[in-house]
């Protein structure tokens, strides 16, 4: 499995494009939930974002998308889905990657606070690995997005990396609204 930019976004192209869709549509809702109620998204970002993410898991299914952390999170839902923690991403895996999809206006990856997330953020960059010549055992992504009134303004996929500290680096990044 080739993990650079160029065979990871080739390999990607569907499911992203569909992540894509799934966000402007999510987008959408939460700015007629908003207009309904005479809100301003500006004033409710966690709101805003938590309703893009709902509306989006759905469109989703089919890649087998799952909100938040992989571990389960039980909330009495009788119909027995899981709704994960209420401010965690999207996780989709496919066979050689899991792409985790996270709301940020700056680019910035979400710092390596937690076990879950310096796990993710544990893998060698794609260069080390051309040198090495030892496959990667996962690709692990973020694909990160930001909207500005109501239109995406941010849609890149971050092949993260961490060598300790608080903040992980990108070994590469595609601007996909752009390519």
């Amino acid at each position: 499995m080739d993990g650079t930019r160029e065979a990871t976004t080739a390999r990607l192209r569907p499911l992203l494009r569909a992540v894509q869709e799934a966000l402007v549509a999510g987008v959408a809702v939460s700015q007629q939930v908003h207009r309904q109620h005479g809100w301003q998204r500006a004033a409710d970002p966690h709101l805003d974002r938590q309703l893009v993410r709902r509306h989006a898991v759905e469109q989703l299914k089919p890649w087998r998308a799952s909100i938040g952390e992989q571990l389960t999170f039980d909330v009495g839902d009788s119909g027995g889905e899981n709704l994960g923690l209420p401010m965690s991403g999207l996780i989709i895996t496919t066979d050689h990657d899991v792409v985790r999809v996270w709301h940020s206006d700056d680019g910035e990856l979400p710092p390596a606070d937690t076990a879950a997330l310096r796990a993710f953020y544990q893998q060698a960059p794609t260069t080390q690995l051309a040198l090495d010549g030892a496959p990667p055992a996962g690709n692990h992504l973020a694909l990160l997005w930001a909207d500005r009134a109501g239109v995406l303004s941010r849609f890149e996929l971050v092949r993260p990396w961490w060598r300790g500290g608080r903040h992980p680096e990108a070994d590469w990044r595609v601007d996909l609204l752009r390519s």
